[in-house]
């Protein structure tokens, strides 16, 4: 008889989300257990990013001691009561080594007590008498109520190209710069990892082009981390200062082998439509990663989006089409692609925390965590602006993680750490009329990022700064925005002044009476 083991949750994948997750599992004292593949958290991060540099930052040093201040700028340590351990213990670099992320998570996992079970290596998952039935190469099986996939984008996408079997693909490249001494690269693609691969092979290449029908996308100007990021972005001197290197808007129409030499006809989107054949001695294809069903019977199998890169998601992470399939880490980053940061560490490790709320609502009655604030606007401004200042959440997921605040029985209740499409559910069933707290970028910015107009007025502010929704059921009828400020410091006498000023005006719209008629009282 086959091995068998059953719990109510199974989380699969043994990296960062996987392991974020099992920390609030555990914690709740859940029946769970997490999988994985490798023979140790966070294997992930053997072989990727493949030059072994992170780009997720890892600043020590912020100027406070506050452990939940200083999460919004350590884009690598995961959630804890405790906040420990932290990143910032194991590297000192501010761009810090893949290595070290690996031993930080088996550490994480060391400390909390996590059920992370190892060497796992489920080939297939089923639907079960109660569940789903996961079956392992060795054929042990696991049964669970509850299935949370956190096994990331891992299939790496093979673009549509003739003859692109000629190419290397970056998760298999060599990582030797020597075997590219003098040799004509090709790179396909834009993103961090091309540019990254650029950087490594720049010392040894005589020639490095980078092609891809879109145009390069600047993190520092889009202020999404998932676009080119700055430290990886020193290629770009060498092509606009005339140093051989180039940066090819094109599509690929085709690469043909002829000896040692690869053969690439490009048809120019900003060139007046010119097709051109240019000679490569390597080619090397950067293009992303997508979520990967495979391992899923047809029946059991999630729907996943147009693109096949994610998985079809609500905004509770649930699978739309299969019942208690629930997804965590990057694989959720489909509700804010280009937007946010869910994609990322520091963008997830909140959504993991989220996601757990969810569960202990839906599956064990427990009501999501609420606090409560005084019913005037005074009480009600200095809440917000003590959040604001201080949150982490809503500080590295912008845009994307809210407060909710609501009037109940004659109280205003916060919300904290909301994904902003749940909140807005939770608000239209439970409240009608609610107020949304977020941190949130300025429009998108025209011309040079860094030639900005800074203005005085408040909704016009480009940086991160609060703005205050109130609506009604989904409608957003009345939205307030704190001026943006220097170093994200909402302290001042004009911020708590405008705010509650808002706030009179509007706390009665929540079903607060109005400070009049409380005082007459």
């Amino acid at each position: 008889m086959r091995n068998h083991e059953h719990h109510e949750y199974v989380v699969l994948g043994g990296g960062p989300a996987g392991v974020q997750l099992g920390y609030y599992l555990e914690a709740a004292k859940r029946d769970y257990v997490v999988l994985e593949r490798g023979e140790r958290a966070g294997t992930f991060f053997d072989v990727y990013p493949r030059h072994r540099r992170l780009i997720s930052i890892n600043k020590r040093f912020v100027g406070s001691n506050d452990p939940e201040f200083s999460l919004r700028h350590d884009w690598n340590s995961l959630l804890s009561n405790e906040y420990s351990p932290l990143f910032r213990d194991y590297d000192d670099a501010y761009f810090p080594k893949a290595d070290n992320m690996v031993r930080y998570l088996n550490d994480f996992v060391a400390q909390h007590g996590i059920r992370l079970r190892n060497g796992v290596d489920i080939q297939s998952i089923a639907k079960g008498e109660d569940g789903y039935l996961l079956t392992d190469a060795a054929g042990a099986q696991y049964s669970c109520k509850c299935l949370i996939i956190a096994t990331g984008r891992s299939q790496a996408i093979l673009p549509d190209i003739p003859g692109i079997e000629h190419a290397e693909c970056y998760s298999t490249m060599s990582i030797d710069a020597d075997e590219f001494e003098n040799k004509r690269v090709l790179i396909i693609g834009k993103g961090n990892s091309s540019f990254e691969t650029a950087d490594h092979l720049n010392d040894k290449a005589a020639l490095i082009h980078l092609a891809s029908p879109e145009s390069i996308e600047m993190a520092w100007k889009t202020h999404y981390v998932g676009h080119l990021r700055a430290v990886n972005n020193t290629f770009l001197d060498t092509y606009q200062l005339k140093s051989q290197n180039a940066i090819l808007d094109a599509d690929i129409l085709g690469i043909r082998r002829e000896g040692d030499s690869l053969f690439v006809t490009f048809h120019f989107s900003h060139a007046e439509d010119e097709i051109d054949e240019v000679r490569y001695d390597r080619i090397i294809h950067c293009s992303g990663f997508r979520y990967d069903n495979r391992i899923f019977e047809p029946a059991a199998a999630p729907q996943v989006t147009q693109c096949r890169r994610f998985p079809e998601i609500g905004w509770d992470y649930a699978s739309v089409n299969q019942p208690n399939i629930y997804f965590a880490g990057t694989i959720t980053h489909s509700l804010d692609y280009g937007k946010s940061t869910s994609g990322f560490v520091h963008g997830f490790r909140y959504n993991c925390k989220a996601l757990a709320r969810i569960l202990a609502e839906r599956r064990h009655d427990e009501r999501w965590p609420s606090h409560r604030v005084e019913a005037t606007a005074p009480a009600l401004a200095q809440a917000i602006l003590d959040r604001v200042n201080l949150a982490s959440s809503l500080w590295q997921q912008a845009a994307y993680m809210v407060d909710l605040f609501a009037a109940k029985d004659g109280e205003i209740i916060r919300l904290e750490d909301m994904p902003i499409g749940f909140a807005r559910g939770l608000g239209e069933r439970e409240f009608g009329r609610y107020l949304t707290v977020s941190l949130e970028y300025g429009p998108p910015i025209m011309g040079d990022p860094f030639r900005i107009v800074r203005s005085m007025q408040a909704e016009r502010s480009a940086f991160l700064h609060p703005i205050i929704r109130l609506y009604e059921k989904q409608d957003c009828v009345a939205t307030h925005h704190v001026l943006e400020d220097l170093e994200g410091d909402w302290t001042k006498p004009m911020h708590r002044t405008s705010l509650t000023a808002f706030l009179e005006e509007h706390l009665g719209a929540i079903g607060v009476r109005s400070f009049e008629t409380a005082d007459a009282d």
